[in-house]
């Protein structure tokens, strides 16, 4: 296979560019192609359905549906010990830890193939690779987002009212973005190089789900293990973000920007670990 030979923007790739006003700054100039192949695998995934992008808002609600029925009034599961807490809340409680979760692992589990399924891309000399993420990333965070949108109206239909600490979760769902963006580019990166990284997410991916408190709340993890959730970024925004959301709990300054520190650390260095790996693609493939 002939070696393909990529610009001289990828073999200078410098630690500068991996600064977070410059990576911002270089994917703002393709900000036209991201939002156009975004839109495009947003539609073809139920474009050849009857019902079309409407699967998007019913699919989340039977969800929930199943989640009051099965988890809130046969198991009577149970998130807190307020005498005030119904079926719908633990329903709720379980609907939004489960959507962040299911969008940070859908990206992690995607990762792998993301570079390896599109051999074409790799060949081409224009394309910039980096955005393969960055679509995969917002495809999946429109699906978050439309399912955070119909917990809030559940909320207000069911409750009546939604807290003031509300306004905090685009924080969550930005930390959430950066830290999937961050795994989906490293991942990716080694993958190429290293197949087995396919096989390990699998279990990886299943490991970290009883690791975050999706079916439990945080409060019921033992104290001589408590900092094995408090150290996963994933575990503290479902935590912290159902919280605000269902609870009216406001974040502290302090562990809201720790949040945001490591979440963007991680965006970094995956997107630093892409950019170095990326001129070998195709030698290997």
């Amino acid at each position: 296979m002939g070696k393909v030979v990529y610009t001289s923007e990828a073999k200078l790739f410098t630690w500068r560019q991996v600064l977070p006003w410059m990576i911002l700054a270089d994917l703002m100039r393709h900000r036209h192609l991201i939002a156009t192949m975004t839109a495009r695998d947003f539609r073809a995934t139920y474009q050849a359905s009857h019902f079309g992008l409407a699967w998007q808002v019913m699919l989340p609600l039977i969800m929930l549906a199943v989640f009051y029925l099965v988890f809130g009034r046969i198991l009577g599961g149970r998130f807190s010990n307020a005498a005030t807490e119904a079926p719908v809340d633990y329903a709720l409680a379980l609907f939004v830890g489960l959507g962040i979760f299911t969008f940070v692992s859908q990206n992690i589990g995607n990762a792998p193939s993301l570079i390896t399924s599109n051999i074409g891309y790799v060949k081409s000399l224009s394309f910039p690779l980096e955005l393969l993420s960055i679509t995969s990333v917002l495809t999946s965070g429109l699906t978050l987002v439309i399912s955070l949108g119909l917990t809030m109206i559940v909320m207000l239909l069911v409750k009546g009212y939604l807290h003031w600490s509300v306004v905090c979760l685009p924080l969550y769902v930005i930390c959430a973005f950066l830290l999937s963006l961050g795994l989906s580019w490293g991942l990716s990166a080694i993958a190429v190089f290293i197949r087995d990284v396919a096989a390990i997410v699998a279990p990886v991916t299943l490991i970290l789900m009883f690791m975050c408190p999706i079916f439990y709340p945080a409060s019921m993890v033992p104290k001589q293990i408590k900092w094995v959730v408090d150290m996963n970024p994933i575990a503290v925004i479902i935590e912290d973000g159902r919280a605000c959301l269902l609870y009216g709990v406001w974040p502290t300054p302090l562990s809201a920007g720790i949040l945001f520190l490591v979440s963007l650390a991680v965006a970094t260095v995956g997107y630093f670990i892409f950019m170095r790996s990326k001129a070998a693609f195709a030698d290997v493939m």
